[in-house]
């Protein structure tokens, strides 16, 4: 069965009150969990109250059981897998935040021992199925500021080489029989060009692509930020089918390969749509000056909140479709906004996709987005 990948955040807690108990954890095969860090070249937990300390009304914890978040997912008897006993759940260390360490701790043999053998501490610890390493990115991209080295491609190969030997050969078996090791790595490919993708495949369970944020408040017109194929107008000069095809001419196997989708939208201010290139797409391919406030940063909407405040009856706002990249966009004339995001329909073009393609499977970016879980019982009704 295709593989059904949700990342669950941290800090969902918090202001978003996302707790595990609210995962449809019966409609996923695997739990992402973000984030760990880097600390001393070891991973470490990366909020110590969300992930660990805090007690959920209505669990109960025998001697031994860990609390947090990853007594939710990962006690035999937490709230997850009274309800799924198949689920997966990994570590995701690193993301777009806590990368900065990476390079460096891949840079000698010393070092990445000491990863390697933290994170099996750390799988047996805290009982997950596995770890998903999120470093973005390794020799250029990401966070200002994070270190690079024309190295760390292939350090990062032989990280991965010796992570997978030492969970496999010197660690006591896990529940399910092996631990599972992924990757997130980008759809961009002056990013992924440097990367021995073939080599890597034979190392990881699976390559979750993130397929999103092609375009957004850097673009220098308006654009799709996660469609599917080549669009009408505002090409950013990627889109999923190009980026798997490149992945597969890569030497990556289909079945490694697990699409990404976001569950949000990314909007564009003072849009001039008199500018724009298809009359029945008003906005796309536009120049834009700033970013709408979003749900809870400048310019990114949870889908869950433009179901509610943008795709009614009298929220100004018009849902058109683009054809050419099976994506959507929202337009409001009258606040000048555009808005990409995909929709119901543009989610079942990609399960489609990933089914004619066998591919591994569709990640999704993340849970506590979505709305009455309508992105997500469209995936499920193309890959069970």
């Amino acid at each position: 069965m295709p593989r059904k990948v949700g990342y669950f955040t941290a800090w969902s807690i918090y202001d978003r009150k996302f707790v595990p108990a609210d995962v449809p954890v019966e409609k996923l095969t695997h739990i992402n969990y973000g984030f760990a860090k880097l600390e001393n070249n070891c991973i470490a937990v990366g909020d110590s109250w969300a992930d660990v300390e805090k007690e959920f009304p209505g669990s109960t914890y025998a001697p031994g059981d860990l609390r947090g978040n990853f007594g939710e997912f990962n006690n035999d008897n937490g709230t997850a897998r009274r309800r799924n006993p198949q689920l997966r759940s990994l570590i995701s260390v690193g993301g777009w935040t806590w990368s900065g360490g990476f390079s460096d701790m891949a840079a000698s043999e010393a070092t990445r021992r000491v990863f390697v053998h933290s994170v099996a501490e750390f799988l047996q610890n805290y009982k997950f199925d596995g770890i998903d390493i999120d470093w973005e990115h390794p020799v250029e991209g990401g966070m200002d500021g994070n270190k690079h080295s024309p190295r760390d491609a292939h350090n990062y190969l032989l990280l991965l080489r010796e992570l997978r030997y030492y969970l496999d050969s010197q660690v006591p078996t896990p529940r399910f029989g092996r631990y599972e090791i992924t990757i997130a790595t980008s759809a961009a490919p002056f990013i992924y060009k440097h990367m021995d993708l073939h080599a890597i495949s034979q190392v990881v369970d699976h390559i979750n692509i993130m397929t999103y944020d092609y375009a957004g408040s850097w673009s220098s017109v308006t654009g799709h930020q996660q469609n599917l194929f080549r669009p009408a107008a505002g090409d950013s000069g990627i889109n999923g089918n190009d980026t798997v095809s490149d992945y597969m001419h890569r030497g990556v196997p289909p079945e490694k390969i697990v699409l990404g989708v976001g569950f949000y939208g990314r909007g564009f201010s003072n849009v001039a749509s008199s500018k724009s290139q298809v009359q029945e797409l008003p906005g796309l391919g536009c120049p834009f000056s700033g970013v709408p406030q979003g749900t809870w940063e400048a310019g990114s909407f949870d889908y869950k909140a433009l179901r509610s405040n943008h795709m009614v009856q009298g929220s100004g706002y018009t849902l058109y479709w683009d054809d050419a990249a099976k994506a959507p966009i929202l337009y409001s004339a009258q606040d000048r906004v555009m808005i990409t995001l995909d929709d119901p329909v543009a989610i079942s073009w990609k399960a489609d996709y990933v089914l004619k393609q066998r591919l591994g499977g569709i990640m999704i970016w993340e849970l506590s987005q979505d709305h009455n879980n309508e992105l997500l019982d469209k995936i499920c009704e193309y890959l069970g």
